[in-house]
């Protein structure tokens, strides 16, 4: 759980665009749509290689459940991939994998540079990319295929101004 600073408000929260998964569970559709294909080949199967039903079945189920265990990963994955924006910060919570993530944040007067990066035509088309920010310990954060990149850094460096300018 994430604990905001004494007036902080979260101005904008990213994820990934919807087409980071869309490639995946169109590989896991394939996956699923297969198994479909195969299964009114079973009798088949079972005359021809003498495997019993019961067998086949057993191993037509394990293959659909980690078809699905795979979809289930990438949606994990895809889902809790976060960028909290904050008037005073940023939060990056990046999942790796089921049981690993990593939380990792820095104040908006640290901000540095903030990159775009639009890596190819079908990205122009769905307006995302890339936003790497920079720090002033050096350290680079970036989160990939994110929507809404030009006003996410337009954000960023406004409050990185307003976090700067201090009055004496």
């Amino acid at each position: 759980m994430i604990h905001l600073l004494p007036n902080e408000q979260i101005l904008m929260v990213l994820h990934r665009h919807w087409i980071a998964i869309f490639w995946k569970f169109l590989v896991g559709a394939i996956l699923l749509i297969i198994a479909l294909l195969v299964l009114p080949y079973f009798p088949f199967l079972e005359s021809t290689l003498g495997i019993s039903q019961v067998v086949l079945w057993f191993f037509a189920l394990i293959y659909l459940m980690a078809a699905v265990l795979v979809i289930f990963v990438f949606w994990i994955n895809y889902y809790l991939d976060i960028w909290i924006i904050t008037s005073e910060r940023i939060i990056d919570i990046d999942q790796k994998g089921l049981f690993n993530r990593e939380i990792s944040e820095f104040m908006l007067e640290r901000v540095q540079d903030v990159i775009i990066e639009v890596p190819n035509i079908m990205a122009t088309f769905l307006k995302y990319g890339n936003l790497i920010i920079r720090t002033a310990s050096e350290a680079t954060f970036r989160i990939e295929q994110a929507p809404n990149v030009y006003e996410a850094k337009n954000l960023i460096l406004d409050y990185a101004k307003k976090q700067n300018v201090r009055p004496l």
